[in-house]
């Protein structure tokens, strides 16, 4: 993520996405592509909403607990 900013950006890319939850970028697409994972388009790049990207986070976590 951007280091010049205190605060993270409103949308992510695939990549960035990735490092944030430590998912791989295949598991993020898979996980995109069954609906659990909501993300726009943005011409030709995909991108994860920072909100949404811990809502799943947290889903996963009350999900194993």
């Amino acid at each position: 993520m951007a280091k010049d900013y205190p605060f993270p950006p409103r949308l992510l890319s695939i990549p960035q996405a990735s490092a944030h939850s430590n998912e791989s970028r295949s598991t993020l697409y898979a996980e995109m592509k069954k609906g659990n994972l909501k993300f726009v388009k943005m011409g030709g790049s995909t991108r994860i909403e920072f909100d949404e990207l811990n809502r799943y986070i947290d889903a996963k976590i009350n999900a194993a607990g």
